[in-house]
């Protein structure tokens, strides 16, 4: 193995070893009950993991970004996939046979604390997920929601997406948000939330129980 090769990121052992695919909005990518047989790592775009109960309504749990990986289940022993992933958007994304990755990540340093930051980032997604309940009031859980989910200041959440994930409604979140900016803690933009003031949103919920301490 030549130093080159021991250099590569996850992102390159996906291009390297992994074949290309483009999903268009709303398409199906793996659904629950499925083999596990593939992971995944988006280039571009956002998708959502969801579960459908028996009565056939849908519940989406988060969305997954560019720059991560789904569709670890082999990893954790399951022989089914246990959720469902539809594209939330124009999808880019390389996918790799679960025994190929296995055996190509582990041979790259980096590429092995790559996935480990998507593993972690997974992990903080679901806390914070969890930790969404245990705020009684609306305007405190919005506020963490925002808090946590900000990308160098900015959330690129719609209304009703973060109504899905705050499990609240999204009249509710859209009033609260035009609460929040006439306080002046965020301007709403185009598609995407800025965070002005993001120790005014801290105060609201006070600081308890966020992952990140």
């Amino acid at each position: 193995m030549n130093a080159e090769s021991e250099n590569m990121g996850l992102y390159d052992v996906f291009m390297v070893y992994g074949q290309a695919l483009n999903y268009p909005k709303r398409k199906i990518i793996f659904q629950k009950g499925e083999s596990p047989d593939k992971i995944y790592f988006i280039v571009k775009g956002r998708v959502r993991v969801y579960c459908v109960n028996e009565y056939g309504n849908e519940m989406t749990f988060f969305y997954i970004d560019e720059n991560q990986t789904f569709g670890s289940d082999l990893l954790a022993n399951l022989q089914r996939r246990i959720i469902s992933v539809d594209c939330d958007t124009d999808v880019q994304l390389y996918y790799m046979d679960i025994n190929v990755f296995i055996e190509e990540c582990i041979k790259n340093k980096k590429s092995v604390l790559n996935f480990i930051e998507c593993l972690n980032n997974k992990i903080v997604t679901l806390t914070n997920y969890i930790s969404y309940s245990r705020y009684t009031k609306a305007n405190e859980r919005l506020a963490y929601f925002l808090y946590t989910n900000s990308i160098d200041g900015v959330v690129n959440y719609t209304h009703e997406q973060i109504a899905i994930m705050t499990c609240m409604n999204r009249v509710s979140v859209t009033r609260l948000l035009n609460n929040f900016e006439t306080e002046n803690l965020i301007k709403q933009q185009y598609k995407e939330i800025k965070i002005i003031n993001m120790k005014g949103l801290d105060e609201i919920f006070k600081s308890v129980g966020y992952f990140i301490d």
